[in-house]
């Protein structure tokens, strides 16, 4: 086996069986998404070496070898094209329903404002460039940049993870099935929360000898906690009250992973199920309290997820706000030391 090829397959190995170990440890990292996208390049870049290397081999290959890869260059890049295009699309689209559909409130806007800043970034913003040739804007502009690459590149690896962690297979059976609590309207349970249960039965189920705890104070405009609500639901759907417990006190979903936690048995395996959009962020607050659990998600309406994507995005940076600083601070700092060199 020639040595290009040889490396470029170990280098896909190695990044594959990183990308496992992920997996079986300890997915809820956003190391998982890093993984998973160095695993598929590698892969493409040990095809890419076989290819030429046959090519070298034989030069009848050679006819059909560079029309694939030109081929290979152009369908990535209409895919970007038509993904970025897509992309502002639906943001502007679900920007416009969710305002219509669920009224007027500033949490309301955030695909808009997406669709809006990504139409800035790509088509307005680079004109600002310009102006770069000016020595006092070059350096703010390139900061701007980075700091811009840098949050894309977040997202799209947590979007990876959060779907990495979506994906459940031959999980272990749980003993407790936590299903966090979202809005009342008075004392009725919303669609959204109705979701939810249904899917947290469906996991109780499968789990024979489990319990549903249903968590969730009571907040502004109810007028009872919201984990009774779900357990008068869940009766409703013919689950046994002995098999509910109701944890009524917590008020965010920090409270609920970690009240709940306390009314479970010693060593207890469990699960949390809340709306897909919610269950990654779900798991890293469940990590950073030390709680080793899984996450099923709830299927919610596509308007309303993408809205609701965007802002569980900024809760992550929130999360994580001293990672995101120091990264931040180390290009500012990067910055200030080539504009210092070179003015």
């Amino acid at each position: 086996m020639p040595h290009p090829i040889l490396i470029t397959f170990l280098i896909f190995i190695l990044f594959l069986a990183r990308f496992a170990w992920i997996l079986t440890h300890e997915r809820r990292s956003l190391k998982s998404g890093f993984m998973f996208v160095l695993s598929l390049f590698s892969l493409m870049l040990f095809a890419a070496t076989v290819l030429v290397n046959v090519a070298d081999l034989d030069p009848h290959y050679k006819d059909w070898i560079l029309p694939l890869f030109i081929f290979g260059f152009v369908a990535v890049a209409l895919t970007v094209t038509v993904f970025a295009f897509t992309l502002i699309i639906m943001f502007l689209y679900d920007g416009i329903k969710i305002i219509r559909k669920e009224g007027n409130r500033w949490t309301n806007y955030l695909s808009l404002s997406m669709g809006i800043a990504i139409i800035f970034f790509l088509f307005f913003y680079p004109q600002l460039g310009k102006f770069s040739n000016n020595s006092w804007f070059t350096y703010p502009y390139a900061f701007l940049w980075l700091v811009i690459i840098y949050l894309v590149t977040i997202m799209m690896m947590y979007t990876l993870t959060a779907w990495i962690n979506l994906i459940n297979w031959k999980t272990p059976p749980v003993d407790y099935v936590v299903v966090l609590g979202t809005g009342l309207l008075g004392k009725q349970v919303t669609p959204l929360l109705a979701a939810r249960i249904t899917r947290g039965i469906e996991i109780y189920r499968k789990n024979p000898g489990s319990k549903l705890i249903m968590s969730g104070g009571q907040g502004p405009g109810e007028d009872i906690p919201e984990a009774e609500a779900m357990a008068e639901y869940a009766e409703n759907l013919g689950i046994s009250k002995e098999d509910i417990i109701i944890e009524n006190k917590s008020r965010t979903t920090n409270e609920n992973l970690r009240f709940s936690h306390n009314l479970m048995k010693p060593n207890s395996r469990f699960c949390i199920v809340t709306n897909s959009y919610h269950v990654y962020r779900a798991l890293v607050l469940a990590k950073l309290q030390g709680l080793q659990c899984t996450g099923y998600g709830a299927k919610t309406k596509w308007y309303f997820t993408l809205n609701a994507f965007v802002r569980e995005f900024i809760a992550y940076l929130v999360i994580t706000k001293k990672m995101q600083m120091i990264v931040i601070g180390f290009f500012a700092l990067m910055t200030i030391i080539a504009a210092t060199y070179n003015l």
